[in-house]
C-alpha cells in the first residue's frame, strides 16, 4: 500500500464513488433490518455482528443475477421462515428498511465536502453502486437530511446502478462499463471503496483505489489492506490532501488554471 502523498491526483480525470458504506452510512441499516426479519419470521435472536458476517459470506460466494432475491431465499431456508416466497420476503425487507433509509440515512462525515470540492475542481464524478433505483430515489427525493447537503442526481455526472449491470462486485463489470462510457483508461480513474468486494473489483479493473474505513468491513481488513492502493480513516484526510495540491482559489481541472497541480 502506498502513502496518500504518492497519489498523482493531477493525472486523474474520473473520480468514482461506491455508495453503501462509502458515500453513505448504510450497512448498519441492513443489519438491523435482517435482525428484525430473522426474529419475526424465524423466531431466532441474533447479534448484529453475526448477521453482518453471515451476509458478507453469502454475498461473496454467490453470483446470482438478483443477489438480494437469492439472499431472501437463503434466509427463508436457513431460518425456516414462516413464508415460502423469496419475492414476498424481498418486498418486506425493502419496506422495513425504507423508513429508516428515508429518515435516518446520512452521508459519511465530510464526504459531501470532498465531493463538492472535487466537483469544483472540474473532475468528472461517477457513482458506481449496486444500490437499486428504488433506494436511490429515497436518497435523492425523500431523505431531507441528505437533500439539504447534496442532491446526488445533480452532483454526479454519471450514476451506474444495480439495474445497469449483470454482474455484481467483485466482478469489475461496473468499472469497465464506466471506462467504456468515457473512453477512459484505468490510470485516468480513481475509486473510493469501503468493502473488500469493492476493492477487489477495482483491482481487477486495474484502477487505483482509496479505501475509506468502515467498521462493518473489519472482518476483511487484512484482505482490504493487501489490495487497496491507499487508505484513509476519514474523508478529512483526503480533503487536506486535495487542498495541499490545489489551494481553494484555483479553478477548473484542465491543466492550465491549476498552477500548483502535481
Amino acid at each position: 500500500m502506498k502513502e496518500l502523498n504518492q497519489l498523482k491526483l493531477g493525472n486523474k480525470k474520473y473520480i468514482i464513488f461506491d455508495m453503501d458504506g462509502t458515500l453513505i452510512n448504510s450497512i448498519g441499516v441492513w443489519n438491523r433490518t435482517d435482525q428484525k426479519l430473522i426474529e419475526e419470521y424465524g423466531g431466532i435472536s441474533m447479534n448484529l455482528d453475526d448477521i453482518q458476517s453471515e451476509r458478507d459470506t453469502f454475498l461473496h460466494s454467490n453470483q446470482d443475477s438478483d443477489i438480494y432475491l437469492a439472499y431472501s431465499k437463503y434466509l427463508i431456508e436457513k431460518y425456516n421462515f414462516s413464508m415460502q416466497s423469496a419475492e414476498e420476503l424481498l418486498k418486506i425487507r425493502r419496506a422495513k428498511s425504507g423508513e429508516v433509509l428515508e429518515k435516518e440515512m446520512d452521508f459519511k462525515p465530510d464526504v459531501v465536502k470532498l465531493v463538492l470540492r472535487l466537483k469544483e475542481l472540474g473532475f468528472t464524478l461517477i457513482l458506481a453502486t449496486m444500490t437499486t433505483q428504488v433506494q436511490l430515489d429515497i436518497y435523492s427525493k425523500k431523505n431531507k437530511r441528505m437533500l439539504e447537503q447534496m442532491n446526488i442526481l445533480e452532483v454526479f455526472d454519471l450514476i451506474i446502478r444495480k439495474e445497469d449491470v449483470k454482474n455484481k462486485k467483485p466482478d469489475p463489470e461496473i468499472y469497465n462499463k464506466i471506462m467504456q462510457y468515457y473512453n477512459a483508461i484505468p490510470k485516468e480513474c480513481l475509486i473510493f471503496e469501503d468493502s473488500y468486494t469493492g476493492v477487489l473489483a477495482s483491482h481487477k479493473a486495474g484502477i487505483e483505489c482509496v479505501n475509506i474505513y468502515d467498521k462493518y468491513a473489519d472482518l476483511d481488513r487484512d484482505k482490504i489492506n493487501q489490495l487497496a492502493d491507499y487508505k484513509i480513516m476519514e474523508y478529512k484526510e483526503f480533503i487536506d490532501f486535495v487542498n495541499t495540491l490545489y489551494p481553494a482559489k484555483q479553478k477548473m481541472h484542465n491543466g492550465k488554471d491549476m498552477k500548483n497541480e502535481k
